[in-house]
């Protein structure tokens, strides 16, 4: 292969002098063979600094559903850049943001916005402590809810503890762990000190595991009966699963939703919607939220345009990023079967997760004490390939992913597994 990069490499000697480990997010820097600058992008693909082109599965972390350069979305911050920064203010696209919102997500009927996901958590259960005056929250291990102290804790099944150094152990002290699946225990637990479940509704972050039959509407059922909020944290899920969310996808409605990723096509935003009882406190006005950045005209301007091209194409484009994702799914599994390759895949939606494991990775915790080192290699392959994807294996789809690519991506990943496997260059 005649891939170099040598630019990639001189900017990270560059960047460690005076960023951590030469990036803005820790995860970045755990990318084989070295941390990607990215030059430009177009639709779904990428240039880095060396002038190598990428098929892009990482889009941003998730939030480019649309691709690097949907056309809609462009002219509308170019066209909100133009009236000024108005940053602090009230625009008017915030409401239209907002009644697009209640139109898409079927729980959503009053909406707030945000910045980002880890504000978004927290204000949501902010919501559900001063609309049940409870204290205690129940999240579930493996599930990713943001890096603030209380909600990053038992981001991997098998451990419970604070996920990074530097964490105030004390910010915890009111979260109830439980496995994701277990109504049982669940059932056991909650009591009348028990402000909010907060789940994922389906755990993508976690390897794109979806919810056993009647685990949602379980859930839905016993907060229902104890007065416990029920929070989907639908970050990465909501738009991705489809217009509705995972909620539309499964015909569950918490009480409240927290979106983000998608919902801005690549600017940063997030919301906190839900039914007009579980808003109460913010709608009142009784409990504060705040944020200079929070429904920034930028951002505003960018979600809108991105619901509107979904919602009017949402009928073509869901199904065929779908059957996309399980071709490519497919194109994997044989690859890796073939040549004997100990990896598997899981997907759900517009996601698809890789993992090294010499059997199946069917539930959350059959991800305890699996390689992460391997994963890394294999990710490190496929960028030498031109494919790039989460550097642990996640993938995400684009509506400007194209069969050729689904294509490309499948050779790539033979070529990647043969190398894996047998230490071949090929």
């Amino acid at each position: 292969m005649s891939r170099t990069f040598d630019a990639s490499r001189a900017y990270r000697d560059r960047a460690v002098r005076s960023l951590p480990r030469g990036v803005s997010s820790s995860p970045r820097a755990s990318q084989r063979p070295v941390a990607i600058v990215q030059e430009h992008a177009d639709g779904c693909h990428v240039t880095d600094t060396d002038g190598n082109t990428y098929i892009d599965y990482a889009l941003g972390y998730g939030p480019l559903l649309l691709g690097h350069t949907p056309g809609p979305v462009l002219d509308a911050v170019r066209r909100a850049l133009d009236l000024g920064l108005r940053t602090g203010g009230v625009t008017a696209g915030e409401a239209e943001l907002a009644e697009r919102v209640a139109e898409c997500v079927p729980s959503a009927e009053v909406t707030t916005f945000l910045s980002s996901g880890t504000e978004a958590v927290q204000l949501a259960l902010r919501i559900a402590r001063s609309e049940t005056a409870r204290t205690r929250v129940v999240k579930f291990r493996g599930h990713y809810h943001g890096w603030a102290d209380s909600m990053h804790v038992a981001n991997a099944p098998g451990s419970d503890d604070p996920t990074t150094t530097g964490q105030d152990p004390l910010a915890a002290e009111n979260v109830i762990l439980l496995d994701w699946g277990d109504l049982k225990a669940l059932n056991e637990t909650l009591d009348d000190t028990i402000a909010a479940v907060i789940t994922e509704p389906a755990a993508v972050n976690a390897g794109c595991f979806e919810p056993e039959p009647g685990f949602l509407e379980g859930l839905r059922r016993a907060t229902t009966a104890n007065g416990t909020m029920l929070i989907f944290d639908e970050i990465i899920t909501g738009f991705r699963l489809g217009l509705g969310g995972a909620q539309g996808r499964y015909g569950v409605n918490p009480d409240l939703t927290v979106l983000g990723k998608a919902l801005g096509a690549g600017l940063p935003i997030s919301a906190v919607t839900g039914s007009r009882a579980a808003m109460r406190p913010v709608a009142s006005g009784r409990m504060l939220h705040r944020g200079t950045y929070n429904g920034n005209p930028l951002s505003v301007a960018s979600g809108n345009a991105c619901l509107k091209q979904l919602a009017n194409s949402a009928d073509v484009l869901y199904p065929r990023m779908e059957a996309q994702v399980t071709r490519l799914a497919a194109g994997i599994r044989e690859a890796a079967e073939r040549l004997a390759a100990p990896v598997h895949v899981n997907h759900v939606g517009t996601c698809l997760q890789v993992f090294v494991s010499p059997s199946p990775v069917e539930r959350l915790t059959d991800t305890i004490g699996l390689d992460k080192e391997a994963v890394l290699e294999l990710s490190g392959l496929l960028v030498e390939r031109g494919v790039m994807t989460l550097p642990r294996g996640l993938m995400y789809l684009s509506v400007e992913h194209t069969e050729a690519d689904i294509d490309d991506t499948i050779w790539a990943f033979e070529s990647a597994l043969d190398a894996f496997t047998h230490g071949t260059t090929n």
